[in-house]
């Protein structure tokens, strides 16, 4: 539940008039998570973040005279379980204009590829989410937070949606350099993706690539392509992504993931599944597989309870790396605000 405050408490930051709609919101959430792996002492601790990371946000809402809509967010990282009292890194800060014509965005921008990410895989930014656990290579990664960032999201046409990003600087070099220099170099990341709602049925696709102007040979850049469906069955969701990774230097790889989401007795329960290839065979391929139960408390708190079960098969040929199996168990509780 998010509770309104007075705009004028948060002008500062915003440099938003006392009239305009502005409301803070976040999440808490904390577990006891035990992580043991091969050739690892077993290890039990508080993390923040088992089931979503703990964040604070803000967000300055303004109507405008022609019909459109001035909007600002800024939002925050946060650890509930260490001893600072900072704010940590931050997630997303941006302004955008709304209308009819779509949304207009710039800033440090969470993008369409983290967009895909969070509508097609249930666990994703979870302490046990297969789908990153499965991902030695950056999947739909790149630029999935990106800074220095534009963006264009359409309005919602009969069902389709289209969205356009733009980063003109991954890396953050804070500021601007000269193209083509050997160091100090660009690079950028261009992101689109498609996605079409009616009923039940869910699918959408998105691309992502980024091009740096680094003289030197050893330059990766990397080109990612994404397609996810969901159906809702009435009586469990299911849901399925397939991504490709191909970097200029550097393996290529491709992942599968399935999940399912289904009302059981008092709560739901969600079990989701990934495997990542390699061409690189060195590195054998990595399959993870995760079950949680989620009971909700009330409308804003979640209890829960997951375990997270991770294969890294051995690799074959020059350089190849050893197996290994890793167990996450969690259980924590989640605050939404």
């Amino acid at each position: 539940m998010q509770k309104k405050i007075i705009a004028l408490a948060v002008a500062a930051a915003f440099s938003a008039p006392a009239f305009a709609e502005t409301t803070v919101y976040g999440i808490a959430d904390a577990a006891l998570v035990n992580r043991s792996a091969t050739g690892v002492k077993s290890q039990l601790n508080v993390l923040s973040g088992g089931l979503s990371t703990s964040r604070l946000g803000f967000k300055a809402t303004e109507g405008l005279d022609n019909g459109w809509t001035a909007i600002a967010v800024l939002e925050f990282k946060l650890d509930v379980a260490d001893a600072a009292t900072t704010v940590g890194s931050n997630r997303q800060k941006m302004l955008a204009v709304a209308g009819d014509f779509g949304t207009v965005a710039a800033g440090f921008l969470q993008t369409t590829g983290y967009d895909f990410s969070g509508k097609y895989q249930p666990f994703a930014g979870s302490a046990v989410d297969p789908y990153s656990a499965a991902n030695p290579t950056a999947l739909i990664n790149t630029g999935s937070r990106a800074p220095r960032a534009v963006a264009y999201i359409s309005p919602n046409m009969n069902g389709l949606t289209f969205a356009y990003n733009h980063s003109f600087d991954v890396g953050g070099t804070a500021g601007l350099v000269a193209s083509g220099a050997a160091t100090g170099n660009l690079t950028t990341a261009n992101l689109f993706s498609v996605n079409y709602d009616q009923g039940p049925l869910s699918v959408g696709g998105v691309y992502a690539a980024t091009a740096n102007d680094d003289t030197a040979p050893a330059v990766t850049t990397v080109s990612e392509t994404g397609l996810g469906a969901t159906y809702d069955l009435g009586v469990a969701k299911v849901m399925g992504t397939y991504l490709s990774s191909t970097p200029k230097n550097g393996s290529a790889s491709t992942q599968i993931n399935f999940s399912a989401v289904a009302p059981v007795g008092p709560g739901t329960l969600v079990a989701g599944f990934a495997k990542n290839s390699l061409a690189n065979k060195a590195t054998g391929d990595t399959t993870s597989f995760t079950v949680a139960f989620l009971k909700g408390m009330s409308k804003t708190v979640t209890a829960y309870g997951a375990i997270e079960k991770i294969n890294k098969a051995a690799g074959t040929g020059v350089g190849a790396v050893a197996s290994s199996d890793t167990t996450v168990l969690a259980v924590g509780l989640r605050k939404k605000f």
